[in-house]
This record gives structure tokens, C-alpha cells and sequence, in this order.
């Protein structure tokens, strides 16, 4: 049985979507300067998060029988195999990660609410998100793929300060009788699962050690013996996802018993039950897992990769962009006000919900023996619907409510967002030739 990758799929997706966000932000002239450079920093990470599945999808493609996984980027496993241009499109992939790392930094310090102030501080945010995407990329490329572990620091921040403005925002709630720090917890919780639910999902695992069970045997094939802050490092990527999900779902469970269901808590307790089962599925294919570096890997069982594909898949390729959107319409980062936008955001809207519908129906088809008819009658019934209620669903996006008031900032000077734009498009442009040049020259092998 086979499963088709949703890789491209988020990559068209992303890509779209940072484009669209990234012309919103620009000519909104007369919107909050404060969300609307909160909008430019969300259009870039879509940017980057687009081309990092896009080379994913290319890997994939060009080299299917490679052995390729998440942690050879986020735990700098990757050793180089002497092919130019596989070795280049992995250099990139560590340098997207670096801006990713660092973009989703800058907008913990912008939203919900802006933690800094005073005139330099938008300026310092914009000199060292480009600083940082400079330089990172020439250390993990000189210094050993495995420092990329360093950015774990970054990440557990971005996951801390999210954290605490949840517990903060639930606290006053409930505790204080606050009504209007929901949006701030609201905000900090749908984002930390946005960004963390890769991780969350293996909470439980991580809990009961699963993960480092799994990952001893990555490391045993390494050429050089792990440092203990190097295994300080891969410890500190699974408890940035294990942190919020604990925070998050005690918060909502009590929040829940005293107010009903919302959307945050949903989300929650569904990524908490998809971590509950995924530690049992690790229990059952362990002996497979391990077999993987003690002697030939074995052929995962189909239910698995049918789990994985309908979980990890759909949750990280699928819904994040949708909950990417979300965030980005319900806080008001963009201006829906005038009708030129507002045509443009029903295109956004439109476009993702139908990206998304027909590649899950194209995913369903994968996995399961369903007629070629049933799959497009079910696609065109899925175009109807959004045709026709499309005025209805863009109206639930932008529905008016107090969230878009939490995010508040210092003005900004109106060049900044050119200056922003321009820079990282030059940082793009950086990665890749850089990434071109050094795996050319042999670097790292």
C-alpha cells in the first residue's frame, strides 16, 4: 500500500500563503504598523517554511531509495555523501531551518503582545534575524553539523515564552475573572501547537524515555562520540514540546469543566490522544525501529504508515496552515477592511480550504482502494460547498471579535517594512548560493 507524501502539498500551500500575506502586510499603509510587521514576520516564516518542504519534496523525489529523516536536520545526524547536488539541497535545509528557528523567535516577542519597546526595538528584531540567518547557517556548515543543536536554546525559549503568556492569560480567566486574557491565552496556545505539534506528539514517548531509546541507536552510527551538552540539546528539543502540551492541556481541561469546549481545547486533547497511541505504536514496531541500525531495516507494517500519514501528515502539512491563517486573521495582523483586501483574503481562504480538501481526498485515495469517480464526485461536491457557502466561511474567518485588540506594539517607522522585505529576500537568495558553493567545494565531507 502506498502512501503519497504531503510535503508538496504544504509547500505550494505555505508558499502561497507567505506570498499573499507577506503583499497584504505591504500595502496596508493605513493598518497597526505593529501587526502589520507581526504579518510581514508570519509571511516570511511561511516563506521558509514553503521552501523547506519544497526541498524535502525535491529529496524525496530525486533520491527515493535515500534514507532521510527529520532528525538529520534538527539533530545534525547528517554526515556528507559526496553528491554535489544532495549535499547542497541539505545545506539548505539546515540554513531555512536557522531562519525558521529565529522567525518564530521574533514573533514570540510580537504576539500576542509586544514584550520589548522603545524606538530600537523593532530595529534590533530586523538586524538579528539577519545576522542570525547569516552567520548560523557558516557555523553548522564549518563547525559540525551537530552544533545545530545549539538553536535547541532558541526553540525551548520560543516554547518558554509562549508558555508563560498562556499560563498568564488562563490564570487571570480564571482565577482573576478576566474575560478579555482569553485572547491572549488563546493566541499563545493555538500558536505554541502550531509550531510544536511535531514534537507534542510524542509526548508520552518522551515521558517514558521512548525517544531516547530510538535516538541512542542514531547516535551509536555517528563517527564521533556525543558530548554531554550535545545530548543536553536533543533533551531540550523533546521538552519544548512536552512543556506547552502539559501547560496547555491542564489549562483547557479546567477551563473546559468550567466553560465548555472551545477550539484551543479540541486541538489539544486531540494532539494529546494522537501522543497517547503513538508511544504504543512505538512499543509495537520497536524491534523494526531497531533493527534499522543493528542489522538491515525491516519493512514498517502498512497500519503504520497509514497512522502516520493520516496523523503527523494531515496534522503538520494539513491543518497548521490552516491554523496558520487563523491566527493571522482572527488577531487582525492583516487589514480586512477595504474591499480590495478583503477579495484577496477570500482568495486566500478559498484556496487553501480547497488545496487542502481535494490533497486529503487524493490521500484517503492512497490508502484505501476507493473508485476514481467517488474521489472526484467527492471533490466536486467539496468545490460546490465552498462556492457556494463562500461568503459564509470567509465571514467565519474574519468574524469580529476582541482578540484582534490583545495585539498591541510601538509604531514603527514605515521603511522598516520595505527594509524587512528586501532583507529577507537577499537571506533566501544567501542560503541557497551559499549552500550551492560549499557542497561544490566538498565542505563538511
Amino acid at each position: 500500500m502506498a502512501t503519497e507524501s504531503l510535503a508538496p502539498v504544504a509547500a505550494i500551500t505555505d508558499l502561497i500563503l507567505g506570498t499573499l500575506t507577506i503583499i497584504l502586510a505591504n500595502r496596508a499603509v493605513n493598518h497597526d504598523p505593529h501587526k502589520r510587521f507581526t504579518a510581514l514576520l508570519f509571511g516570511w516564516t511561511f516563506i521558509f517554511i514553503g521552501a523547506y518542504y519544497m526541498i524535502i519534496s525535491v529529496i524525496e523525489l530525486q533520491y527515493p531509495d535515500g534514507v532521510f529523516g527529520w532528525s538529520l536536520i534538527q539533530f545534525g545526524t547528517f554526515a556528507p555523501t559526496g553528491d554535489g547536488t544532495f549535499d547542497a539541497l541539505v545545506f539548505m535545509l539546515y540554513g531555512l531551518q536557522a531562519g525558521i528557528n529565529i522567525l518564530t523567535l521574533a514573533l514570540a516577542l510580537h504576539l500576542p503582545f509586544d514584550l520589548g519597546s522603545g524606538r530600537g526595538w523593532t530595529s534590533a528584531i530586523i538586524g538579528g534575524v539577519g545576522a542570525y540567518t547569516v552567520v548560523m547557517p557558516i557555523v553548522v556548515m564549518f563547525g559540525g553539523f551537530s552544533i545545530t543543536v545549539i538553536q535547541s536554546i532558541m526553540i525551548f525559549a520560543t516554547s518558554a515564552i509562549w508558555t508563560m503568556i498562556y499560563i498568564r492569560g488562563i490564570v487571570a480567566e480564571l482565577v482573576n475573572g478576566d474575560e478579555e486574557a482569553r485572547s491572549a491565552s488563546k493566541g499563545a496556545g493555538l500558536l505554541l501547537i502550531a509550531f510544536y505539534s511535531g514534537t507534542m506528539i510524542w509526548w508520552l514517548s518522551t515521558v517514558m524515555l521512548a525517544n531516547n531509546e530510538w535516538f541512542s541507536g542514531v547516535i551509536a552510527q555517528m563517527s564521533e562520540s556525543s558530548s554531554i551538552f550535545y545530548l543536553l540539546g536533543v533533551e531540550t528539543l523533546w521538552v519544548s514540546g512536552l512543556m506547552p502540551l502539559m501547560v496547555v492541556f491542564l489549562g483547557e481541561g479546567y477551563r473546559t469543566f468550567k466553560k465548555g469546549a472551545s477550539l484551543l481545547s479540541v486541538v489539544i486533547f486531540v494532539v494529546t490522544v494522537i501522543g497517547f497511541i503513538n508511544y504504543f505504536i512505538d512499543i509495537a514496531v520497536s524491534d523494526i525501529l531497531v533493527s534499522c541500525y543493528e542489522t538491515e531495516c525491516q519493512e514498517l507494517p502498512a497500519a503504520f504508515r497509514v497512522w502516520e500519514t493520516l496523523t503527523t501528515g494531515v496534522l503538520s502539512f494539513l491543518f497548521v496552515p490552516m491554523l496558520f491563517v487563523y491566527i493571522l486573521i482572527q488577531y487582525r495582523l492583516i487589514d480586512t477592511s477595504s474591499d480590495e483586501n478583503r477579495n484577496l483574503l477570500r482568495i486566500m481562504i478559498l484556496l487553501l480550504l480547497l488545496i487542502v480538501s481535494s490533497s486529503f481526498i487524493e490521500m484517503i485515495q492512497s490508502l484505501i482502494p476507493v473508485p476514481q469517480m467517488v474521489t472526484a464526485s467527492l471533490l466536486a461536491i467539496a468545490v460546490a460547498f465552498f462556492i457556494g457557502w463562500e461568503e459564509r466561511i470567509t465571514g467565519w474567518f474574519v468574524d469580529e471579535s476582541a482578540d484582534g485588540e490583545t495585539v498591541s506594539g510601538d509604531l514603527i517607522l514605515a521603511q522598516s517594512f520595505n527594509k524587512f522585505t528586501v532583507l529577507m529576500s537577499v537571506v533566501l537568495v544567501y542560503v541557497i548560493s551559499i549552500s550551492w558553493l560549499f557542497a561544490a567545494m566538498g565542505v563538511g565531507a
